[in-house]
């Protein structure tokens, strides 16, 4: 069998997967180096095991240091033709097609955004043929599919960004890079409602560490002010929203805050998941699929609705690390079904 690689390039991470054998993210904010995506690529698989083909998927082309997307896919394939030799590699697209480098260039809205349907392909195989909501929350952005087990089929047509956004089935929430002002524009406090400064003061990341959902990491300074992301300073910068700061806040006041939002973040994802549920028709969903870095907004999402389902996390099936590198991981599982020889 050959062994294929899965990429994922997206706007603010890259990551690897071969398997459950080699697994790699790294933050890499794309809009910022656009020119230097080459060696972030190079960092990405340094440590891969030895490869014989490459299974891409991107999202990363929509990055406004781009002109338009066509641009970032064409911009993208080039930076990956820099490290990696093009005859080896495979490009997937939102219809679930393969298609070489050069194709792929000469289609960039068939690959624009792909790295959702490489997920969902990969989870029919866990949905137990029962109707089954398909949700992976990401650092930026929330993937919502409905998957018909019997058929082993994924539901909908939406292909594109905008009509996935239409749908429910793309959301612009994720655990950790979500502008906390897009997520409410008020927050309570001592029973009064407080208009949100709209700035970026303060991230989802911040609110998650205030409520204990996420451990501190003093080395990660991608915060929106530079800052470590500790619950400290993350209570200063959730201050900063309604014109206070963490001095004139007390600890108590800062979690009400944090509790506003996050309540906000979980309804917005709810609402999103009933829209999608719809598409079974007059089947209820039997079966929710978790997957990517907030599994507990997930839960919480189910409880706002009231909904009594089966539920399965990718986490605990694959383990942490696959899950949150889930489409990578995906693409070179399906690539190694699809192609038992490369050069097909």
């Amino acid at each position: 069998m050959p062994r294929w690689i899965g990429i994922d390039i997206g706007g603010a991470n890259l990551k690897g997967a071969c398997g459950g054998e080699w697994l790699a993210r790294i933050a890499f904010p794309l809009w910022k180096n656009p020119t230097k995506l080459p060696a972030a690529i190079a960092e990405l698989i340094l440590h891969a095991p030895p490869m014989d083909a490459v299974a891409v998927t991107m999202t990363g082309e929509m990055v406004d240091c781009f002109v338009t997307r066509e641009d970032g896919v064409c911009r993208i394939l080039d930076s990956l033709t820099t490290v990696l030799p093009s005859k080896v590699m495979r490009v997937y697209a939102t219809d679930g097609s393969w298609l070489s480098v050069p194709n792929a260039a000469r289609n960039p809205w068939l690959v624009a955004g792909s790295n959702w349907r490489a997920l969902a392909e990969y989870a029919l195989r866990w949905t137990d043929q029962e109707p089954t909501l398909l949700v992976d929350i990401g650092s930026t952005t929330c993937d919502i599919l409905a998957l018909d087990g019997n058929s082993q089929k994924i539901l909908g047509v939406s292909n594109t960004d905008r009509d996935r956004l239409i749908a429910g089935e793309l959301v612009y929430t994720g655990a950790e890079r979500s502008n906390v002002a897009g997520l409410t524009q008020l927050v309570t406090l001592h029973n009064e409602l407080i208009p949100v400064i709209n700035e970026l003061f303060a991230t989802s990341a911040d609110v998650h560490l205030v409520l204990g959902h996420v451990e501190e990491d003093l080395d990660n300074i991608d915060t929106a002010d530079g800052r470590p992301r500790t619950r400290a300073n993350a209570a200063y910068r959730l201050a900063r929203i309604i014109g206070e700061d963490g001095t004139t806040l007390a600890r108590e006041e800062i979690v009400a805050i944090a509790e506003t939002i996050y309540q906000a973040q979980v309804e917005l994802v709810a609402k999103a998941m009933l829209r999608v549920a719809s598409q079974f028709g007059n089947k209820p969903c039997r079966h929710l699929l978790f997957s990517g870095h907030a599994d507990y907004l997930i839960e919480d999402a189910i409880n706002f609705l009231g909904w009594k389902v089966k539920q399965s996390k990718l986490s605990e099936k694959l383990g942490k690390s696959p899950s949150a590198c889930g489409p990578a991981f995906a693409l070179a599982v399906l690539a190694n079904e699809k192609f038992p020889n490369v050069t097909e």
